[in-house]
């Protein structure tokens, strides 16, 4: 029961400081979109709540887009 507790604590905790979220995200989707766009900015992560729920936006912008494969 504690675990849950602790759990449901640290989850909390983790969406009252969205700006470190937000970070994060930042951090974590960069490399995977270097992958298909030649970036001539950072990425930007931006939230807002709507009707009870969280929104985010993830803003890039792209000098170009890197070929990737065959197209069919």
């Amino acid at each position: 029961m504690e675990v849950m507790r602790l759990e449901e604590i640290l989850v909390r905790d983790k969406f009252e400081n969205l700006s470190g979220v937000v970070k994060m995200l930042e951090d974590e989707i960069t490399p995977i979109v270097r992958n298909y766009f030649v970036l001539d900015d950072d990425i930007v992560v931006r939230y807002r709540r709507d009707k009870g729920r969280y929104v985010f936006n993830i803003e890039i912008s792209a000098e170009r887009v890197k070929p990737y494969g065959k197209m069919i």
